[in-house]
């Protein structure tokens, strides 16, 4: 009975309360109708300049309120969604590359190859680089021998024939100099995707992308150029092979490709020349066959290539850039493969440290994660390793909260551990209390290989509750295997260490 009292007090508070809304609504608009009333009355018999000059006031006034709630508006958005670009090319400074670079190989990172990176960014700009993208068979090749006529080009009519990166050198007598790129066909990769990754990464390297295709866009080709796209470079797509179309299926062709086209990439058609059987009949009437080129029109992309290098200083400044960024995340690479073999081998030595003190440990309840320092310092020299001061990481409290966790899971850990050392014979002699060895290793190796998550995972998951959620998912992680490596490090079997 009471519930349904409770109910039909709502629904009355309900009512009454859209009935006050309505009736506030409605007083609004009875005093703006007064108010609009009011103005029109007296504009009636105001002069026609006044209101000429009044409204011409309040015409002024609104265009710059609006103006400033624009500026801050767009200054706002772009402060949100340029932060970071702006921190990024702050970043990626030749100079800041250098001193990471540096710091790197004292750390006894391998970066040899990116100081040599950043050497040829330092020194004099190099010659702009075309590089010619695209399926197989589409023509990429055949329209470098086509601006080459006396080049060594492989223009196989089966497709496919070029399976690593060539280069050329191009010079016309208006002082146009490119090194012209021929790519392997963009779904030419093997299996591993690995040929795909060197073509990408070179497209970052040049100047101007060229794409080539010989019929309509497919879904493929679109892919392929909105990842060209990406990399910020002045983009043509050219259509060859026009000699096998007509006048209006090149102008339907023009028309369908161009609307697809992300913005700011340009279009050109052109055909390249096209081997043709010749046969020659000698004075003695014997006749021989011999390949040569025939027709080709390549005006429409030299002149578009003439248009793309005239503002070479640009052209310069953003390849200066692209390798800059790319230098920034090779570095990257480098020194996350450095930490990682790194923190695994420190992970890997604390280990065994454990297994030496778990082999003194008088009992489950001594707690070297408590009682010793060796957490504390594993913890030091992984945060070190990943140049993370300690101080951003409450280690103590982090170790504090991992002891208690194993407190639950210790009985279960010492058991795994004991019916592992039976599969040994002879464990026991050789190392003593073998047990408690093996759970203090694989305690130790979990919260290495927490933490090393954590860092790895960047500056957002770095905090003890998030170490201690990896902490746990690794105490339940294949465990017996772990285990059975312990045992075989402890007695000298594990062929890494």
């Amino acid at each position: 009975m009471t519930n349904n009292n409770s109910v039909s007090l709502i629904r009355k508070a309900i009512i009454l309360l859209t009935v006050l809304i309505v009736l506030v609504v409605f007083l609004i608009i009875f005093q703006f109708t007064d108010i609009a009333f009011r103005v029109w009355d007296r504009i009636q018999h105001t002069p026609p300049a006044f209101i000429a000059i009044y409204l011409t006031i309040v015409a002024l006034i609104a265009a710059i309120g609006l103006g400033l709630i624009w500026k801050i508006w767009t200054v706002g958005r772009k402060r949100r969604g340029q932060g970071t670009t702006t921190a990024e090319k702050k970043r990626h400074t030749l100079e800041e590359l250098q001193a990471r670079a540096a710091a790197a190989r004292a750390q006894g990172v391998d970066v040899s190859a990116i100081e040599a990176e950043l050497a040829a960014i330092e020194a004099e700009p190099q010659e702009l680089e075309l590089a010619f993208f695209g399926k197989i068979s589409t023509g990429k090749s055949s329209l470098i021998q086509t601006l080459l006529p006396n080049a060594s080009v492989d223009t196989s009519i089966i497709g496919g024939s070029t399976t690593a990166i060539e280069r050329y050198h191009y010079e016309n007598n208006r002082g146009l100099s490119l090194t012209l790129l021929d790519m392997p066909g963009t779904h030419q990769a093997g299996a591993d995707g690995t040929l795909d990754r060197e073509v990408m990464t070179a497209a970052r390297r040049v100047h101007i992308v060229a794409y080539v295709i010989d019929q309509d866009l497919t879904e493929s080709d679109i892919i392929s150029i909105l990842r060209l796209h990406a990399f910020d470079k002045p983009m043509l797509v050219v259509l060859n092979k026009t000699n096998l179309y007509t006048a209006d299926e090149l102008a339907e062709l023009k028309t369908r490709i161009k609307s697809r086209l992300p913005d700011g990439v340009n279009y050109i058609a052109c055909a390249s020349a096209y081997r043709q059987k010749i046969q020659r009949i000698a004075a003695d009437g014997s006749a021989t066959w011999e390949e040569e080129y025939r027709g080709g029109d390549i005006a429409p992309l030299l002149q578009a290539i003439a248009q793309m290098t005239t503002a070479r200083g640009t052209l310069t400044a953003r390849n200066r850039e692209a390798l800059l960024s790319l230098a920034h995340e090779n570095l990257n690479h480098r020194l996350s493969h450095y930490r990682r073999e790194r923190g695994e081998a420190l992970v890997k030595n604390y280990a065994r440290k454990a297994m030496l003190g778990g082999v003194a440990a008088v009992g489950p309840g001594t707690d070297i994660l408590i009682q010793g320092y060796l957490g504390m310092d594993m913890l030091k020299h992984l945060t070190r390793l990943y140049d993370i001061p300690a101080r951003d990481i409450d280690l103590q409290t982090l170790v504090e909260a991992a002891s208690s966790k194993v407190k639950t899971q210790l009985t279960i850990i010492l058991a795994l551990a004991g019916n592992v050392c039976k599969a040994f014979p002879g464990i026991g002699t050789v190392i003593g209390g073998a047990s408690h060895a093996v759970a203090y290793g694989l305690i130790f190796e979990s919260l290495g290989r927490a933490t090393l998550q954590a860092l790895e995972s960047g500056s957002d998951n770095i905090n003890t509750q998030h170490i201690i959620q990896n902490f746990e998912e690794q105490l339940h992680n294949e465990l017996e295997t772990r285990a059975q490596n312990l045992v075989r490090l402890a007695i000298g079997r594990d062929k890494q260490s």
